[in-house]
Order: structure tokens, then sequence, then C-alpha cells
């Protein structure tokens, strides 16, 4: 059964958004020092304000209504928002909201514990009482989102930066009536990297257990002295400390500039305190051959003493990445969109995590490798953009799913696919690739809907098997979907696909939510 929730209907095609590159614009002196007032907004109340309330999206329900909490615990690592046992998503958003252009927002759906259904929904934009900031144009709100319990509670809390004053970071709580009320972090700071084309514009967010103490922890600015943020964090949004986050290795010499591309977390080396790897692009110009494409990633070692860089360790060029155990031997291994040289653009590469961290072995996969469907595409726009790992067929080893959306704004009309590679004993292989085209599953045709610009694996129904999220941001006049693809032992299956549309959460016409645009916490 497909369960429709698109508001599907004829639309013209429309110019396509890269929502992961944020536009360099700077205010004015006199929109600074508002921005600066609404950045410092307190409630006059002594409690702070709640925001609004789940409303029943998928049932039916009226908004506010709220479903009670069953107290089970939801699958291990997945975000469970309101305690009730079933995984939720939060969909972090770059397009518009009523009165801010490129403003963003959050779209939460809450699950049901039945197969991929949804049962509530959740709109959250800084114009909500309970939120810190309001709206305002190219803030950014929740471009970037990451799931975890931060203050220990047992509920599932969420992360976002924000980009409305300075770049910045606002925690949203879970409580057993859902996402709830929110802060702000106090204090962040931003990249130094001096080689870096604009870093504060440009900010990235990432979550993990970086000093292996049990509680999660941030990181928001490369090169800073205190752009590790150390949990558990307050309610009011203070950390228990910070710490220092080293500068990526500069590209190469003669590299004075570049862009910053990407943050993933992962244990590379079993120690039980998560690594980071960045990624950043110091293309020579925007026509440069695919070979001579240059985008180095910087492997950095967490620990109890904080971030080291070791020395030795070097990574293939790559655009994207994602950290998963696909071969089951305990190490996570950093899976890997190549870039540059003979890479192929529709490769994924694994490197394998060890003790000794990554690096000592890789392999990649391909169109040319055995199991692996379909061709070589004949143009850049068809390239991979978004990675995820997490079983799929439930037989213990992480699976990976690839997007390719035509992201590109003047990118080439063609076919928009999401790639599944199953894991297993000896790697990541083609055996039981799966292929899966946006136009097969209603997405707007030609890569007007920009399918797959998010990919993310999470069981969403606690059967053992990681259910897939991909995101069909859409534009103006193209409708935003999330389609959710059940997990089978087969791989995801494209039947009985739920399709979540932008509708449910924003009915403002005109808009363009542009949802699930940027990331997926999970």
């Amino acid at each position: 059964m497909i369960v429709r929730m698109d508001g599907s209907g004829d639309q013209e095609k429309a110019a396509r958004r890269r929502i992961g590159r944020r536009p360099r614009v700077i205010a004015g002196g006199a929109a600074v020092v508002a921005l600066a007032v609404a950045a410092g907004l307190v409630i006059a109340d002594d409690e702070p304000a709640d925001i609004a309330a789940p409303y029943g999206c998928g049932t039916g329900g009226a908004r506010g209504t709220a479903a009670p909490a069953s107290g089970r615990p939801a699958a291990e690592g997945a975000a469970d928002f309101d305690g009730d046992g079933h995984p939720d998503l939060a969909l972090g958003s770059g397009g518009s909201v009523p009165g801010g252009s490129g403003g963003g927002s959050i779209e939460v759906a809450y699950g049901a514990g039945d197969g991929t259904g949804i049962a509530r929904c959740q709109y959250l934009t800084q114009d909500d009482p309970g939120i810190p900031g309001g709206n305002r144009d190219e803030a950014y709100f929740g471009t970037d989102v990451v799931a975890r319990d931060f203050d220990g509670d047992g509920y599932t809390d969420l992360a976002a930066s924000v980009f409305d004053w300075k770049p910045s970071v606002i925690i949203v709580w879970g409580s057993g009536d859902g996402l709830k009320r929110a802060t702000r972090v106090p204090g962040t700071d931003v990249s130094h990297v001096a080689w870096d084309n604009d870093p504060i514009l440009d900010e990235q967010l990432a979550a993990g257990d970086f000093d292996g103490d049990g509680h999660p922890d941030l990181v928001f600015g490369l090169g800073s002295d205190k752009g590790l943020l150390r949990g558990p964090f307050g309610r009011d949004g203070t950390p228990a400390g910070t710490g220092r986050v080293p500068a990526p290795r500069r590209p190469g010499p003669d590299v004075g500039n570049a862009n910053y591309g990407d943050l993933v977390a992962g244990d590379l080396d079993g120690d039980g305190s998560d690594d980071l790897v960045s990624f950043h692009a110091a293309d020579p110009d925007p026509e440069a051959p695919w070979a001579e494409l240059n985008r180095p990633v910087t492997y950095l070692r967490g620990g109890r003493d904080g971030f080291t860089r070791p020395e030795g360790t070097r990574l293939p060029d790559a655009g994207e990445g994602a950290i998963g155990d696909v071969d089951g031997d305990g190490y996570g291994d950093l899976v890997l969109s190549p870039r540059g040289g003979g890479a192929s653009r529709s490769s994924v590469t694994v490197v394998y995590g060890s003790q000794d961290g990554p690096g000592a072995r890789t392999s990649t996969v391909d169109r040319d490798t055995a199991g692996v469907p379909g061709e070589e595409p004949q143009d850049e726009d068809a390239v991979f953009t978004s990675l995820d790992t997490g079983d799929v067929d439930g037989d213990g080893y992480a699976d990976v799913v690839a997007g390719a959306p035509r992201w590109d704004i003047y990118g080439e009309p063609g076919p928009e696919q999401v790639l599944f590679l199953a894991g297993g004993p000896d790697g990541l292989s083609g055996a039981g690739a799966r292929l899966f085209d946006g136009a097969d599953l209603g997405a707007a045709p030609g890569g007007a809907a920009d399918f797959g610009s998010a990919v993310g694996l999470t069981d969403l129904d606690g059967d053992g098997h990681a259910d897939l999220v991909v995101t069909a941001p859409g534009s103006d006049t193209v409708d935003g979907v999330a389609h959710l693809l059940r997990g089978t032992a087969d791989g995801p299956s494209g039947t009985g696909v739920t399709r979540l549309s932008g509708d449910a959460f924003d009915d403002t016409d005109g808009l363009g939510l542009l949802l699930g645009g940027g990331e997926i916490a999970h």
C-alpha cells in the first residue's frame, strides 16, 4: 500500500538549488544591530516558552494533539524525541519561511511503529515563540541537524545550526510530549582556518562522543580553541566544557583558499572515542576536468585528551562521506564519494578502519563491479552527493546508500538515483546491489525534484531492518517530498513507499520549503 501525503499535481519544471553551499551574503550595519538584539532575546517570564506541539499529520488528527508515550525504548542509536519507543526523524530544510527567504526550517516526523508510517508532524522555525531568534533572510536555520540525548534525561534532543547573527547552535529538548523547548548554546565559536574561503558562513555541525566519556559532544568550529563543545549540556545550553579542534591540512602549498564541504563523525580506530573527518573543495576552477578536482579529506582522532591530527594518514580525495562498520570487524569504516584522478563519478570507496585508524585498506565499488545495476553516467551532474550507512538487510553488517540528485543549479537534466550497496564479511561489494530511480518512485522527472539530495538509514519500526529515507526537496514550484522505503532482507523495498510531503508541515503557498534539502537527523 502506498500512503500518499505529497499533494501531487501538475507542476512546472523549476530551477534547482543547492542547499549545502550557503550563499555568502552579509547584512548591513543596521540589520546586524537588529539581529544582535534578536539573538540575545530572552523570554521575560521565569519559565521559557514551549514550542508548538506535534500534530497528527499521518493519522488525520488535529494540530496540537499528542500521542501518549509508551515508555518502550527505541532501537539502539535511533532518535526518539518523545520516548514512546518509536524512532523519529528530523529533516533540515534550507528553504524559505514566512518573513525570511532562505530562513530555514526543521520538519519532524514522529514514528508510528507501523512500518514506515508517521503518526505526528512538527514544523519548527525561529518565529516559534519557544525557539531563540526570529525568521529572517538567509539564516538557514536547521540546515545541519543532529540528534542525541545531550542532557542525559533519556529523551533524544535535536541540535541545529543557525546563521541569524553569527553562526551558532540551538538545541531543542526532547520530552514525553516530543520536542518542546529550545535554547541557544552560549559562546559558540566558528572555524579559524586561514585558507578557508569563508568559514564563518559555511560552518558545519557534527555530533559524537569525541572524548569517550559516554556523553555526546558537538563540534562547531574547525581550528577553534573552543570548537569542541563537551557534553552533557545544561538546559540553558551550556556545555560541560570546551576544547580545541585542530584545523585540517591545507589542500596544497599553492592553495590560497578552499570551500568547507562537510564534517562526519564515527569511531574509526575502535578506542571508544569518535573521530572527525572533514572535507574541503579546492578545485582549480569551476570548469576543471574531473581528473583535476582537488577535494582533500582530513582525519582528526578523538580521545580523552581531545583531538589529535595523526601524521601519515592519507585519505582519498572525496566530496562526501559517512561512517559505518561495513565488514563487521568492530571498527568503523569511512565511506566516501571519491573525486578526481581516475575515480568513477558513480563510485563508492571504503577506507577501512583499524586499531591504527583508517587508511591501511581500501576498496571501490562502481557500475563496472559485478552485481551493480545501471551504467556509468556520462555527465558530472550525476555524481553521488549524499551518503549514509545502516543495516538494511539485517545481517549485522552496515550497508551503504548513495544519492545522486541533479544538485547543480546549472546541471543537465537527467535521471536522479539512489544506489544501495550491501556490506559483508569481506566489506562492500556489488552482491545484492539495488538502484532506485526517482521517476520510478513518483519524483518529478528530469532532475526537477533533486531526488537523493539527502539519504538516511534508520529502523523506523524496530524490525531489525534499517529503512531508507530519501528526500527530494524540489523548488518553488515542485513540492518537496520525503520518500520512506521499508528495509527488508533483500534491501530497501520499492513497494509500499510512504511519501511525506512538505504540505504536511507548511501550507504556505509559494515559499519553496525545500523539504529535507539539508541534513537528516535520525
